[in-house]
């Protein structure tokens, strides 16, 4: 049986077997757990002076070929002329090339899960052949482990590539002469390597165009390394570089707000009237949607007309467009409540929290109380920002601080006069009423941070590796109130201490700024503390 094959662009050689009959597994028996050995190959491995154009392969027991093409690499890459033909014999593959091998040089086939047995589908293992056209089997190599930049975790199944330090077009017009892919654990192997000096990439290639394409991951070095015999482990980190501006998705309007979509999150937006308008309307703007989007709420600030949008993203980059903006419909006579409590238990911790979300931005009037805290109906305390309550950088979560004595009653009250809606809408603020108890329904994380860095952002993040607090450059840290769950800690270290984190350089020339990820995750239960953390980086 035989199968015509093109080799893919670039990336891979070969290609699965077509046309086969189903090979059924035997019924009755004991279940065969051996997997395949190879027992031989033609050229053998490590031959040297080759002329042949053909790769046979011997093993142990009958086997088939199987995603040929998804698993089957050849260093260095082949001519994409070179076509092929695949044959199985009952205990043989053999791969028939059209033309012969390029001259002095060495090549690796590895066939990593592409044979295996007929009967449990069990992949052999470690089936690669090294030869060379040559009388000498190059001896370079380079090894080590690809990881994502921000998690720390394993890359498994990126293609890590190798280029000539003299080829111009590179990794992104270039083809590779090397490819390895990495494996479950991030961990990748080139061998028998010409000796010289290469530029290293590793690549979350998911259209297999062995290309790096703007918005696709990449790992890389600054610089070339020299590849000989026994060259040190190299680790890369896989991260996207961004050198693109956020961009307008969408634009819609309800009778109170008028809301941007954008194709990513932002880190910060600021509006500006154009004309001749004196207003300030930064106060009614919020971002919403973690970033992707941004709302701008009707009120005196923020009148209908024209405006310029300024928005940076994560990475930095800038934009600015600009808006026509519209309230349309009308205002419905029936409006959803304002806020609601964070939570429904009547029962609070009495050193605890009290949060409540509305559902615009805040106004507050400076330097007064925002309301009182009443401590079983005798006691009234004024409640102040900071010490006694927060606001969300949105400015729609207000959480107050209890911090009280009582025995029997808490009771907060809001003023409305000093908590206002930036569009001036009633707030409808109540008397909220609570039994205090001296089990806290949240826990606490707290320790220390042992760094040399002078500057860097210790996060918290939840189980979904979503930011939940950030503190900046603390030598201590304690994050109290937290909800039961499971928490890690992520550190973003600056380290030209410029007030800013540097990510990936679009023109791969200067490494980001480190990210240090604490190896082990939280468990947060109820009235519950570990406050002996180390952090060390």
């Amino acid at each position: 049986m035989s199968a015509r094959f093109a080799l893919p662009l670039l990336v891979l050689v070969g290609a699965a077997g077509g046309g086969c009959a189903t090979i059924a597994t035997p019924e009755g028996g004991a279940r065969d757990t051996v997997a395949p050995k190879l027992v031989s190959s033609i050229p053998a491995d490590r031959a040297v002076n080759v002329r042949n154009r053909s790769v046979v392969l011997e093993f142990s027991e009958p086997v088939q070929v199987k995603d040929l093409s998804k698993n089957l690499l050849v260093a260095p890459l082949l001519a994409d002329d070179n076509k092929y033909t695949v044959r199985e014999g009952k205990n043989t593959v053999t791969l028939d090339f059209d033309k012969p091998f390029e001259p002095n040089t060495t090549y690796s086939f590895n066939f990593r899960d592409a044979i295996t047995d007929i009967t449990e589908n069990t992949p052999a293992r470690d089936v690669s052949v090294s030869f060379s056209t040559g009388a000498v089997l190059d001896s370079g190599a380079v090894q080590g482990r690809v990881v994502d930049l921000l998690s720390s975790q394993p890359s498994a199944d990126v293609s890590v590539v190798l280029y000539p330090e003299t080829d111009t077009a590179n990794v992104r017009r270039g083809r590779p002469y090397y490819l390895a892919r990495t494996d479950k654990g991030g961990r990748y192997q080139l061998r028998n390597l010409r000796e010289g000096r290469y530029r290293l990439f590793a690549l979350a290639d998911k259209n297999q165009s062995s290309r790096y394409e703007e918005g696709e991951k990449i790992g890389y070095l600054p610089e070339p390394i020299t590849i000989k015999p026994g060259t040190d482990s190299v680790q890369l980190q896989l991260t996207r570089p961004d050198a693109r501006r956020a961009l307008v998705t969408s634009q819609k309007s309800d009778p109170l707000r008028f809301v941007v979509g954008y194709n990513e999150g932002l880190h910060s937006a600021v509006i500006s009237p154009l004309g001749a308008a004196t207003t300030s309307p930064n106060e009614a703007l919020q971002l919403i949607d973690r970033g992707r989007s941004v709302a701008l709420y009707k009120s005196t600030q923020l009148p209908e007309g024209r405006y310029l949008l300024a928005s940076t993203d994560s990475a930095g980059n800038s934009g600015r467009d600009t808006l026509n903006v519209k309230f349309t419909g009308t205002t419905p006579t029936r409006r959803p409540p304002a806020w609601q409590l964070v939570g429904s238990s009547k029962e609070v911790y009495r050193q605890g929290l009290v949060a409540v979300q509305f559902t615009e931005p805040l106004r507050l009037v400076p330097d007064q109380p925002i309301g009182v805290l009443v401590e079983d109906s005798t006691r009234r305390r004024p409640l102040r920002l900071p010490a006694d309550a927060t606001l969300s950088p949105d400015r729609t979560l207000l959480t107050v601080k209890l911090n009280s004595k009582a025995n029997k009653s808490i009771s907060l009250q809001l003023d409305s006069t000093v908590v206002t809606a930036i569009s001036g809408r009633s707030l409808g603020l109540k008397p909220l009423r609570f039994t205090p108890t001296d089990q806290s329904p949240s826990g606490t994380l707290a320790g220390r941070v042992q760094t040399t860095a002078k500057r860097f952002e210790l996060q918290l993040l939840d189980d979904k590796h979503q930011l939940v607090r950030t503190l900046d450059s603390p030598r201590t840290f304690r994050f109290d109130n937290l909800a039961p769950g499971t928490y890690h800690i992520r550190v973003f270290i600056d380290t030209n201490a410029d007030g800013r984190w540097q990510g990936p350089d679009p023109n791969l020339r200067r490494l980001p700024e480190p990210v240090f990820n604490l190896q082990r995750e939280f468990q947060v239960r109820a009235n519950w503390e570990e406050e002996d953390i180390q952090v060390a980086f």
